[in-house]
């Protein structure tokens, strides 16, 4: 999917990156579904490393310049739902990421357990099951709503902002 509006097409990108991400989780997740895996296999600790390096990005700064910026800009081109409803998820899918990089940080001191796996574990199907449909989501409905809505003028003052916070 490609967009011509270039803040449609970050945002695309990142939505294309978490969900890659996720799937890592999910494939690790699976690997390890008979047995706790060591803290320090080099590919969990690269996965661990990529979440907790990803997640606070897509899941403070992307939610937080699309609730700031793009919902209010459709509201204003008279389409107040989509925001609302994208918003309520955000408030679903943000403790879930806060608590996984919070555990990774936990782990990385201190290694799997049992418990700490099974956490892991359940955060991590949780944001997959929340986060991945949500992105898609973004991509069908979100995204071709702003390209089609955004004037030049938004669009080169909105992408200039966005990627200057990064």
């Amino acid at each position: 999917m490609n967009f011509d509006n270039r803040v449609c097409q970050k945002l695309h990108e990142e939505h294309a990156a978490v969900i890659a991400l996720l799937e890592r989780l999910t494939q690790t997740i699976a690997r390890h579904r008979n047995d706790v895996p060591d803290a320090k296999d080099p590919m969990v600790t690269k996965l661990m490393s990529d979440l907790a390096a990803e997640l606070p990005g897509e899941v403070e700064r992307h939610f937080a310049f699309e609730e700031a910026e793009l919902f209010p800009y459709l509201s204003e081109a008279g389409n107040h739902g989509i925001g609302a409803h994208l918003t309520h998820e955000h408030s679903i899918i943000r403790p879930i990421g806060v608590a996984l990089v919070k555990l990774i940080g936990d782990v990385r001191a201190q290694g799997f357990d049992a418990a700490r796996w099974t956490e892991f574990r359940r955060l991590g199907q949780q944001l997959n099951d929340s986060l991945v449909p949500h992105a898609q989501k973004e991509d069908m409905a979100l995204l071709p709503m702003l390209e089609d809505n955004m004037d030049a003028e938004s669009e080169a003052r909105l992408y200039q902002e966005y990627v200057e916070n990064v």
